[in-house]
């Protein structure tokens, strides 16, 4: 059972395309190994652009035009990255994002090289090729789900390696992010050089890259939660030392102060 809840959010995704909805797993043995579902619209005209940023985590993208319908595994990116890959202009896109811990898709490469890419799914997970296309032709974002989750349902969960990726990534969870890698050799009784061959096959990232990233996700979820955080509760309950170590580690990641960031998300492109 996961340790603690967190819910890796792609803003720009939410806020910049059109028609967006979301909705989590309702099942608490599927919501194991996936975050979020998610829909959206392209616009007709042109594409409005929009940019990805780390979670650590990786996506199923359906493009469900009936004309030229297509999937892809949609990776997190180190740093906030512009997407300037294919997408088809008034199109429907369901998405699917998969918790960093998830133990169901056999991924047939490491995820090392995959980060910030946006690749066929055929390339690298091998799938039932009859029932991708009936998501891709579902009637409605509960009828995707649905179809989705009879995918889930008929696959069978992975080895050993991958629990010791998710006990790891659990205690970092339990840990907010502030937690040291000798802390998960000494816990497990695996060298960090093991620890991190296993980190970077299964989600991209090394231990200390992905404790960086759930503290900023963390934070990021405190901004935007309803019952408005000041700054402070921000910085202390994430373990920055202060708010300058807050702002240069979120920077890090999007190259924005917190507050430019927020802002760039109303804007009008």
């Amino acid at each position: 059972m996961k340790a603690l809840t967190y819910f890796p959010s792609q803003p720009e995704v939410q806020y910049k395309m059109d028609e967006y909805i979301e909705q989590r797993p309702l099942n608490r043995l599927i919501g194991k190994d996936i975050a979020l579902y998610y829909q959206f619209k392209t616009q007709k005209e042109s594409i409005n652009p929009f940019a990805l940023i780390p979670d650590g985590c990786f996506d199923l993208l359906f493009c469900c035009c009936p004309k030229n319908p297509s999937i892809f595994l949609w990776t997190s990116p180190m740093e906030r990255r512009e997407q300037q890959l294919s997408f088809q202009k008034g199109c429907e896109y369901f998405g699917v994002r998969f918790q960093p811990e998830q133990g169901l898709l056999k991924i047939n490469c490491s995820m090392r090289d995959l980060l910030g890419k946006k690749i066929p799914l055929d390339d690298v997970i091998s799938v039932d090729p009859f029932l991708m296309e009936k998501i891709l032709k579902g009637d409605s974002f509960a009828d995707r789900i649905h179809l989705f989750e009879l995918f889930i349902n008929g696959i069978t969960p992975q080895s050993h390696s991958q629990n010791i990726v998710g006990y790891c990534i659990n205690q970092i969870y339990l840990a907010n992010g502030n937690i040291n890698i000798n802390d998960l050799t000494v816990d497990t009784g695996y060298s960090d050089r093991y620890i991190r061959k296993k980190f970077e096959e299964s989600i991209g990232f090394s231990p200390k890259q992905f404790s960086e990233i759930v503290r900023f996700q963390n934070s990021l979820a405190m901004i935007f939660e309803k019952t408005h955080h000041n700054l402070a509760d921000i910085v202390y309950e994430n373990g920055y030392y202060d708010q300058a170590h807050f702002i240069k580690g979120f920077k890090k990641f999007v190259h924005l102060a917190p507050t430019q960031f927020i802002g760039s998300l109303y804007q009008q492109s």
